[in-house]
């Protein structure tokens, strides 16, 4: 499936921000531990955001929903 790429900046402030926030990093097991360089892209007809985990700097994906992305 290929991969399009999308401008995490195009969203409003708050939900970036809560994006950013809300993760899950796979390497310590732990949530909300927040990303850096966030970056969108949808594949498979899902949205997706990556970036780096703030604590550790491995790659961290969350799958974004249209309910993720209005909390």
């Amino acid at each position: 499936m290929a991969r399009t790429e999308r401008n995490f900046e195009d969203r409003q402030t708050q939900e970036r921000q809560w994006l950013v926030e809300h993760t899950w990093c796979d390497h310590y097991g732990e949530a909300d531990l927040g990303l850096t360089e966030p970056a969108e892209y949808e594949e498979g007809g899902r949205v997706f955001v990556e970036g780096k985990c703030v604590r550790c700097g491995q790659r961290v994906v969350s799958s974004v929903s249209e309910r993720d992305a209005k909390s």
